[in-house]
């Protein structure tokens, strides 16, 4: 078994006021993505918070719509 195959997803972290995705992995790792504000970036961060959506059990998922 490599590597790939023991990680899996612990959370994900939606935040819609910066349009971007933290994933946070099995071993303690995270990284955020991050998507333009032009037409481009939110066509496309639409279509991965549609496709987590369908994909991903929503206990692993973690909404955020304001900043504080």
């Amino acid at each position: 078994m490599n590597d790939h195959e023991s990680l899996h997803i612990e959370h994900i972290f939606v935040n819609f006021s910066r349009r971007s995705i933290k994933v946070l992995d099995s071993e303690g790792y995270e990284d955020t993505i991050e998507w333009q504000w032009n037409k481009k970036g939110s066509q496309g961060f639409i279509e991965t918070v549609s496709n987590i959506q369908n994909e991903v059990d929503s206990d692993l998922v973690t909404y955020c719509f304001a900043e504080q």
